[in-house]
């Protein structure tokens, strides 16, 4: 392993991307393949694009392309990892409409009445397909932040992945290591998609084998108030909940 990395960062999505590798020699790459990921990523999935992809399988256009197959795939798996937490579906005939989607393949098996909605996991599942392509393609470590998605591949630094846990200037801060193959993911109430809203946390991160999962429950877990810390105990799953008086609560062997 080596001490050597090299990082470039921009916004894209409407957050802070970072992307840190193993080999200084490979970051032009690195980024450029990312760059190009996740433009594409974007074609798939974004709704508000009269060319994406997921607005053609709406109308009827099937098989897919294996990005989005993946995507499809890495939102059913959050899914079934939270119970329907998060679901996958913008509209649907019933409440777990999401468990009669099927992706085999590029084939999508889409029930009558169901249109899908994947907002919640297409940064995260974006974060764990560039790390791990990249890695693959480079020969290097790669580390892949998106906002509070972070996935990591390849060969770790020496030490392993330096990740720094903080939502906002002041808020409690930590610094963890992991190693490659495993990601970190925050999720995060300080500005709430609906005003009001409230939570216990302000924040909840958790480490997991994938950066999909890692979102799903963190995410899952900031709805769930006070259950959350035995759920995520249960799961044995490293985590760090952040409560509204900046109070930390860590379960798991949340790593140091």
């Amino acid at each position: 392993m080596t001490s050597t990395r090299s990082a470039t960062e921009w916004s894209t999505w409407g957050v802070h991307a970072r992307v840190v590798v193993t080999d200084p020699a490979s970051l032009d790459s690195a980024s450029n393949l990312i760059h190009g990921y996740l433009a594409a990523a974007d074609a798939a999935v974004n709704p508000d694009r009269a060319d994406a992809e997921i607005r053609s399988l709406h109308e009827g256009r099937n098989p897919v392309t294996p990005m989005f197959a993946r995507f499809i795939a890495d939102a059913l798996t959050a899914a079934e990892a939270t119970d329907g937490a998060l679901d996958p579906t913008a509209s649907a005939p019933g409440p777990h409409s999401w468990r009669a989607i099927a992706v085999d393949g590029t084939a999508v098996t889409l029930p009558p009445g169901v249109e899908l909605d994947l907002t919640a996991t297409a940064r995260a599942s974006s974060a764990d397909h560039c790390a791990s392509a990249t890695a693959e393609l480079l020969g290097c470590g790669v580390l892949v932040a998106l906002g509070g998605d972070i996935a990591t591949a390849g060969t770790a630094p020496h030490g392993g992945w330096q990740v720094q846990v903080q939502d906002l200037p002041g808020d409690p801060t930590c610094q963890v290591s992991i190693p490659s193959g495993v990601a970190v993911a925050t999720a995060s109430t300080v500005k709430p998609l609906h005003p009001d809203s409230v939570s216990l946390w302000r924040t909840v991160s958790v480490v997991a084998r994938s950066c999909t999962l890692a979102s799903a429950y963190s995410t899952a877990a900031v709805a769930m108030g006070g259950e959350a810390v035995g759920w995520l105990a249960d799961l044995e799953l490293p985590a760090r909940l952040v409560d509204q008086e900046l109070q930390v609560i860590t379960v798991g062997g949340w790593p140091s």
